[in-house]
């Protein structure tokens, strides 16, 4: 018995040497061996979501496994990526990030709960810019005229919207309104489609807005673009050019993506093949179409990890410092 218990014990040692030595793609064989979820940090039925679940059916379809979207909204989408940090690093378990999600929040949040280091990036999924725009009867043709109308009203002369404090189109529209002297004064608003109201009625002279919520009021001659924040335009906006084309630099030009993220000690193996898996699917001319259709457009080369943590880098290096040059503060 003792013979039997020890030889057990060795050939029990001797497996476990084996699997620590493996090459990560060999482990990555079996992967995924249970359902994969995917963490979606805000309510049902937004950008955000839309565009997750368009993808989720094609990825289960490609990992013979079930991929369920679950929605965990909450504090500016806090509380999604807290969970994602709780899940096991395996794999099985991503959650569904954008622009600013991982630079702007714990920048603004004493108690976001995370750091950018805390997840790896796997694959971007949708780009989709954010538009300026002014009401249709607006005198502003470029964003020159907007810049020199800041530039000639003085301090608190005239008002610009946001989708809300804090956010993305915020930060980036005082990145704007640095070149009007800081002349514009901020009114938040509590999404896309109360600041399009807004610019409607003529509360505000001009605001950014994406472009799931600017384009049926850009089609339908209610609002105007006069440019996009892009280093080059995009196919969704193919006839209004950039902020940096018509001279806006310093970071003004951050397109709006939504993409998957993992935990930072997920094996890479596992990371590179839902990357493969999603770079394939985006390109699909089905895939781009109805993802044009709720306003984004997918990348159809170079989506690679290594490009996404790029991205992620550029806005780590720009958007904190203008979120404390701001003063901005959430909780």
């Amino acid at each position: 018995m003792t013979f039997t218990r020890r030889h057990a014990a060795s050939a029990g040692l001797i497996t476990a040497a084996l699997l620590a030595a493996a090459p990560a793609a060999v482990l990555a064989q079996a992967f995924p061996s249970k359902t994969i979820r995917i963490i979606v940090p805000y309510p049902p039925g937004g950008a955000t979501d839309v565009a997750t679940r368009l993808l989720a059916p094609r990825l289960q379809e490609e990992l013979k496994q079930n991929v369920i979207v679950d929605n965990k909204p909450g504090a500016s989408g806090n509380l999604g990526m807290q969970e994602l940090l709780r899940a096991p690093a395996d794999g099985h378990t991503l959650a569904m990030s954008l622009t600013g999600m991982l630079s702007i929040n714990p920048a603004t949040y004493s108690k976001a709960g995370f750091t950018a280091n805390d997840f790896v990036p796997v694959a971007r999924v949708s780009l989709a810019p954010l538009v300026l725009v002014v009401p249709a009867d607006s005198t502003f043709k470029t964003v020159g005229d907007l810049v020199a109308a800041g530039k000639a009203a003085g301090k608190g002369g005239l008002p610009y919207g946001s989708a809300g404090a804090g956010g993305l189109s915020h930060l980036a529209s005082e990145l704007l309104n640095g070149h009007a002297s800081g002349n514009y004064t901020h009114v938040p608003y509590k999404g896309g489609a109360p600041l399009a109201q807004a610019l409607m009625t003529g509360e505000v002279k001009w605001g950014l807005l994406g472009t799931a919520d600017a384009r049926g009021f850009i089609q339908g001659g209610k609002l105007k673009a006069i440019g996009q924040l892009r280093a080059t335009r995009s196919e969704l906006w193919p006839e209004v050019p950039t902020l940096t084309e018509q001279g806006i630099k310093g970071g003004v030009d951050f397109d709006v993506w939504f993409g998957l993220v993992a935990p930072a000690k997920t094996p890479p193996a596992m990371v590179a093949l839902i990357n493969q898996k999603v770079a394939q699917i985006v390109t699909e001319p089905d895939f781009r179409k109805r993802l044009n259709e709720i306003g984004g457009v997918s990348m159809t080369s170079g989506n690679t990890t290594e490009a996404f943590n790029e991205v992620i880098q550029r806005e780590l290096a720009v958007l904190p410092k203008a979120a404390k040059d701001l003063g901005l503060q959430m909780d």
